[in-house]
């Protein structure tokens, strides 16, 4: 038997009575922002292009496992700022509500930049079957399932939105 030291983390969900918990209120909603379109679109881990179909878009459009909205894909405790509800298929796009609640520094940092029109765009992030059709060489998405979402200053879907505005314009 071995006696050498071992670290391990064990993941559990949060457990807590919610029956003597406040809830915080005040969130600032950013309604119908654009989360994703059809396109040609690739991350930063995979670094190659998935294309996504307006019919895979629409049939995954309310296919949530997690409905957190982060920082920069960042998943330490202070870079969670709030969620997404209200996930629908609208004007050819997966639209949403983003709620932000002004509870830390860093989410009424990311409500001023918003307002302030620093920033304006979102990531999401999601789990799909890729299919590779040779006929075209390109690779397309399936069955997604998203798994949240992320405030950035560039993401890799050139058209996400928080606000409809056009005095928001991309730094190239």
């Amino acid at each position: 038997m071995s006696e050498e030291r071992q670290t391990h983390r064990v993941l559990t969900k949060f457990k807590f009575n919610d029956k003597i918990i406040e809830k915080a209120g005040g969130a600032r909603i950013y309604r119908d922002t654009t989360l994703l379109t059809p396109g040609s679109w690739s991350d930063s881990l995979g670094m190659s292009e998935v294309e996504y179909t307006p019919e895979e878009l629409k049939k995954s459009a309310k296919h949530w496992d997690a409905n957190y909205l982060n920082i920069d894909h960042n998943w330490g405790v202070l870079s969670r700022i709030g969620h997404i509800e209200n996930t629908h298929w609208s004007d050819n796009a997966v639209k949403g509500d983003l709620y932000i609640y002004p509870i830390t520094n860093t989410s009424r940092d990311t409500i001023a930049l918003i307002d302030a029109k620093l920033i304006n765009e979102l990531s999401v992030e999601l789990m799909s079957r890729d299919v590779w059709k040779s006929e075209d060489t390109k690779r397309y998405a399936t069955e997604i399932t998203y798994m949240g979402a992320a405030v950035v200053t560039m993401g890799a879907c050139r058209e996400t939105k928080i606000q409809e505005d056009d005095t928001y314009k991309r730094i190239k």
